[in-house]
């Protein structure tokens, strides 16, 4: 058990539900710091797991080819169980998503020779493209939610969804040991979910402000109690 996973876990502050909570306990910068107690090799792990994992990574764009490039390149050299695990799920993760949103834009199934998704469930989506939850319902409750927020232009309610799913996960996993770079990793994918919903519900809330202010004040001041 290294000395620096113990310091450095100890040192940062309970990640709570960020429905719930508005701001994250520790700033970027202050977290920032705190990984300078690790190793050059741990620091650069984590580093190039934020380019594909965390949630700001999750949109689709063009970048797909590279970012599963890099899955798989990183599934190759990453050696904890724990973390391969989580790894994958989140990737399938992306992919399930991934897969909604470019059929919601119109587009037809990826061709079976294009890197586009990664993980357990690309051949089945292909398969699948018709299907409202690809039949992977079973396995992603919140997938034909998801399909229907989407579908209805709800991106606030969508965001909810999706970060709530990935947040229940990553809460519910156990790393091999409590004190170690795995431990290090979920805090900082948690840390990331709090931080992102936070900034995105502050945004949300300034939008809805503005419309209510720029409609004159028309509607009951109670519409701006709901968000102060």
């Amino acid at each position: 058990m290294a000395r620096q996973y113990i310091d450095l876990l100890s040192s940062l502050p309970y990640l709570a539900n960020p429905f719930v909570h508005r701001r994250p306990p520790i700033s970027e910068v202050q977290l920032q710091r705190r990984l300078n107690m690790l190793e050059d090799g741990d620091r650069k792990t984590v580093t190039n797991l934020a380019r594909i994992v965390y949630w700001g990574r999750l949109e689709l764009n063009d970048s797909d080819e590279v970012i599963v490039r890099e899955a798989q390149r990183l599934t190759q050299n990453i050696r904890p169980p724990d973390m391969r695990e989580w790894l994958f799920w989140r990737m399938d993760f992306r992919t399930v998503v991934a897969a909604l949103r470019r059929r919601h834009a119109g587009q037809d199934a990826p061709a079976a020779n294009t890197l586009w998704g990664f993980g357990n469930h690309v051949r089945q989506i292909e398969r699948n493209w018709s299907h409202p939850s690809f039949h992977l319902e079973s396995r992603y409750p919140w997938l034909e939610e998801a399909r229907v927020l989407l579908d209805a232009g709800d991106t606030f309610g969508l965001e909810r969804l999706l970060l709530s799913a990935v947040w229940g996960y990553f809460s519910r996993q156990v790393p091999d040991e409590p004190f170690s770079l795995s431990a290090v990793w979920q805090y900082l994918i948690k840390w990331d979910l709090v931080e992102r919903w936070c900034s995105y519900d502050t945004e949300q809330a300034k939008i809805r402000f503005d419309e209510i202010v720029n409609s004159g004040l028309k509607q009951p001041l109670q519409e701006l109690r709901k968000i102060a």
